[in-house]
């Protein structure tokens, strides 16, 4: 048995002010004390439970009621959207430089740990599953130097192109990727909101390095 179905046991004991310890944790699953204080100094350490001992009730309970266990069954889309709001407040920090909190922020969502700032000038931004899983295609055709087929739609028109794809950046809460359009010959900046399909082809391409001129944007 993992140690998870011992931890959810042990958070359903505090709330149910049973007053919990490392002997009733041991012997409810027939472990060591020692591996239930393990399992206990995870909770303080890792998932963040604000557990205090109370010496009277000789068990363990929480200073703050509001606590939840961070989720622990993550779906694939789960993950993409983590990981996209994740790079968004990583790119925000870059550009609009420290806020107070944002490292906060950025640490919390990779221990998937629910954090809401009070009073803060943080930027807010949406996660959409569609845009996450656009990036999440991108990101792989760069990891493999893999060229993309991308149907894109501007404000005049929608059309195809075959493109070396090289390294997403984020600007005004917009996704770009920078990209060497076979077509064109130029490096061009797409927003990953207008691409309507993403197709990697499986045919890899010889990075360059970037540098020159930039091609237009395509649909500022």
């Amino acid at each position: 048995m993992s140690n998870m179905h011992r931890i959810l046991w042990f958070d359903e004991q505090i709330r149910s002010r049973r007053y919990p310890n490392a002997r009733s944790l041991s012997e409810r699953f027939e472990i060591s004390v020692r591996q239930a204080g393990r399992d206990i100094e995870y909770m303080h350490n890792s998932l963040l439970a604000p557990m205090s001992y109370n010496a009277k009730e000789r068990g363990y309970e929480y200073a703050n009621q509001a606590y939840i266990l961070p989720s622990v069954l993550l779906s694939e889309t789960d993950i993409r959207i983590l990981s996209f709001l994740i790079y968004k407040y990583e790119e925000a920090a870059k550009s609009i430089g420290y806020v107070e909190g944002l490292d906060r922020v950025v640490q919390t969502l990779k221990r998937f740990v629910p954090y809401q700032p009070e009073n803060s000038d943080l930027p807010v931004f949406h996660a959409d599953s569609a845009l996450a899983d656009r990036k999440h295609e991108v990101d792989e055709a760069i990891r493999q130097s893999h060229k993309l087929r991308i149907a894109y739609a501007d404000e005049e028109e929608e059309y195809e192109v075959v493109v070396h794809p090289f390294r997403t950046y984020s600007q005004a809460n917009v996704v770009y990727l920078i990209a060497l359009c076979e077509q064109s010959g130029e490096v061009e900046y797409y927003r990953l909101e207008r691409m309507t399909r993403v197709v990697d082809t499986g045919e890899e391409y010889r990075k360059k390095v970037e540098g020159g001129t930039p091609g237009k944007d395509r649909g500022s």
